[in-house]
């Protein structure tokens, strides 16, 4: 049994090695570039140095849970939360849990979704979504019909988050929590709270956590939902007695479900505004989804 296949270790120590062999410290023409290349070696040794105290606490026969301080208040954590030692130990000796380090520098705002390098607003664009909509008319009027929240807004955030369905990320969400918990960072608490939220859901819907691919920052599904959004406005929307946010009418009714749930008032503007904000706060997302759903009402007259 290990936290981590061994290839995690093998893999870590020989990109260290290559990056000691192949670098060569003289020839870097800027601090910038030398900052850059120390700060990706000293995370790289961060992980390292965690999997193999991990390691060591196991082959050593203790208990696997014997981690740094905000590792096992993670644990029993967990364990609070209705899953017992075996369930908890059957999670964290999965072969699949690894760390990734370098999503630590990345940074969940400030995408410009209006430059025309995003393509929002191009012809293209605009027809894929209104495709989509005609394709799932049905789907839609009754979503619309039972949140009030206009179809055209809900293929805008469905354009914006996943690209119609192309891309839901290709991290799985459980390793990108962990890394956010066990590598200390101004995500931690956050990434706590939502590791717990992520393997509640998975429980109670009997989904293994490991399985479930999204965004680096934890958000999964054709909605993007991060877990504490799942537990609490997700809906079963072709009422198969599932929350899967990879089907379609699940994923649709969910965000209609999350904007009703934030505020929206169909004639209202400014609260419109208010409830696509809580799902992303960001006013350069608010702006595009409205372009967007604008763009294709006009498109269908």
């Amino acid at each position: 049994m290990a936290l981590f296949n061994d290839n995690s270790v093998k893999e870590i120590l020989e990109q260290l090695l290559a990056f000691r062999e192949e670098r060569d410290w003289g020839q870097f023409h800027s601090p910038k570039n030398l900052a850059v290349s120390i700060s990706i070696y000293s995370k790289s040794l961060m992980v390292l140095f965690i999997l193999l105290a991990i390691t060591t606490n196991i082959a050593g026969g203790t208990s696997p849970f014997n981690l740094p301080p905000n590792s096992a208040s993670l644990i029993q954590k967990i364990k609070v939360n209705g899953f017992s030692d075996e369930e908890v130990q059957k999670i964290f000796s999965d072969s699949r849990v690894t760390l990734y380090p370098e999503i630590l520098d990345k940074k969940g705002h400030g995408i410009n979704y209006m430059h025309k390098k995003f393509g929002l607003l191009t012809r293209t664009s605009v027809k894929r979504g209104q495709k989509v909509l005609q394709e799932n008319r049905l789907v839609f009027e009754a979503i619309e019909n039972k949140y009030g929240v206009e179809k055209e807004t809900i293929v805008a955030i469905y354009r914006l988050e996943t690209n119609l369905g192309s891309y839901e990320g290709r991290y799985l969400v459980f390793n990108g929590l962990l890394t956010l918990v066990v590598l200390e960072n101004r995500r931690s608490a956050w990434a706590e709270k939502e590791l717990l939220n992520l393997l509640i859901f998975c429980k109670n819907n009997k989904k293994d956590p490991l399985s479930i691919k999204g965004s680096w920052a934890g958000a999964f599904g054709l909605c993007q939902f991060v877990p504490s959004s799942v537990l609490q406005y997700a809906v079963d929307g072709d009422s198969n007695g599932e929350i899967n946010l990879n089907n379609f009418s699940d994923a649709m009714a969910s965000i209609a479900n999350y904007l009703k749930s934030n505020g929206w008032v169909k004639n209202d503007l400014q609260k419109k505004k208010q409830a696509i904000w809580a799902y992303n706060h960001c006013d350069n997302y608010v702006k595009a989804v409205l372009a967007y759903a604008g763009a294709c009402k006009k498109f269908n007259r």
